[in-house]
């Protein structure tokens, strides 16, 4: 992995202190805590504006965290995972020095972990969650609900705050990891299930082509199943947070032309509106169903799947993604739909509620554009008629 060090770009009042989260944060970056007990996920963070400021009162004092790693100061290692520092006239004092924030650092990139909570969810599923552990406890930032029988993410779940437009700009990404006792795919690993070439043998012996025929896992465009993100990357501000996202069970395979063009834009949309409306949201993104296109020699719709051993089946490729967008103080929420097919449309599966995008304007996609990923909106309850997996929440209006 490729570390960038960001040079400082400190700002400070008269009094108090200001962390910039696109200059101050040193790579590897520590964790901007809270120095109060008993908060996990994002209250646990000091968090940005939505211009990536972080502002501190005089005397305020912050918790430095390295998961996994000890803290360091310019460069020279400690021997804690945690401490505490206090902002002074724009600078911090700790172990009897005063430093600019962007002084400090971590040993290591702080460690993230995925584990099974030990609880089901919709009664039957798996329940992980993904996050930090620090000392006893853990900062759990996504929660997700699995189908371990055919080895797919029904939904992830997370919080999309009010400040996100102040999110870590050009954090690198990481690879994304399977875990431990998710998936049983025949001692093949999950990644190479998702390499354009092993879909394109997997679909192609499934659908009765050639092994190496780009029909539909083309050579080089954006026809091919990407490891789509259901909480993406930019959801969450810190560069350390975008890392929690790069897990198989937080992906499903999306059509690259979904991914990157309709379904994208929608995301980048939902930031924007919870940004202008000042809301923090819950937001639950999943997957329904497997797509199917038709077998070469017998015409039948053949379901699709990235791991296929005889009978086996696993790993399907969503008919639908969904994400249901939810504001838990009024109890409103909408759905947002991307068709994950982009070659052909079955309405009588791929429409199972009513369309209601005319009431979205600030929505910028192009929905029905098959070839960027046919998309529609509808309300919770229209869409959990058929959709059954959503999490069990109490909507009361539609968000608007």
């Amino acid at each position: 992995m490729v570390i960038f060090y960001i040079l400082p770009a400190y700002s400070v009042g008269d009094t108090g202190c200001t962390i910039l989260i696109n200059g101050d944060l040193t790579a590897p970056q520590v964790l901007v805590l809270r120095p109060e007990e008993g908060l996990y996920g994002n209250d646990a963070f000091y968090l940005p504006d939505d211009a990536g400021r972080i502002q501190l009162l005089e005397n305020q004092v912050v918790n430095l965290a390295c998961p996994g790693g000890r803290l360091r100061i310019n460069d020279a290692a400690t021997t804690v995972q945690t401490y505490e520092a206090k902002c002074l006239s724009g600078m911090f004092s700790i172990r009897g020095g005063s430093y600019p924030f962007s002084a400090f650092s971590c040993s290591v990139i702080p460690t993230r972990t995925v584990r099974a909570t030990g609880n089901t969810c919709l009664s039957q599923y798996q329940e992980i969650e993904i996050g930090f552990i620090l000392g006893d406890r853990f900062l759990r930032h996504l929660l997700i609900c699995f189908d371990q029988f055919v080895q797919t993410t029904l939904y992830s779940e997370f919080n999309l705050t009010k400040t996100i437009a102040g999110y870590q700009r050009a954090f690198p990404r990481p690879s994304f990891l399977a875990g431990s006792g998710f998936y049983n795919t025949g001692g093949v690993a999950v990644n190479t299930l998702y390499t354009r070439n092993r879909q394109r043998l997997t679909l192609n012996a499934l659908l009765g082509l050639p092994p190496g025929d780009f029909k539909y896992i083309a050579e080089t465009s954006n026809l091919f199943l990407a490891r789509g993100h259901l909480a993406a990357k930019v959801d969450f501000l810190f560069g350390s947070q975008h890392r929690l996202t790069f897990y198989f069970v937080n992906a499903a395979p999306q059509w690259q032309t979904l991914n990157a063009l309709n379904w994208g834009t929608m995301e980048q949309n939902v930031r924007d509106f919870a940004t202008r409306r000042g809301l923090d949201l819950i937001v639950y993104t999943g997957t329904y169903g497997a797509t199917s296109l038709p077998h070469e020699v017998t015409g039948e719709d053949i379901e699709l799947y990235l791991y296929v051993d005889g009978e086996k089946r696993g790993i399907p490729v969503p008919r639908l993604f969904w994400k249901l967008v939810y504001e838990p103080i009024t109890k409103a929420g909408v759905v947002f739909i991307g068709v994950n097919n982009p070659y052909k449309i079955n309405r009588q599966k791929d429409i199972v509620c009513t369309n209601i995008c005319d009431q979205y304007e600030w929505l910028t996609w192009q929905p029905t554009n098959i070839s960027r990923g046919y998309s529609y909106c509808c309300s919770v309850e229209d869409f959990g008629q058929t959709v059954t997996t959503l999490p069990k929440i109490r909507i009361t209006q539609l968000l608007k």
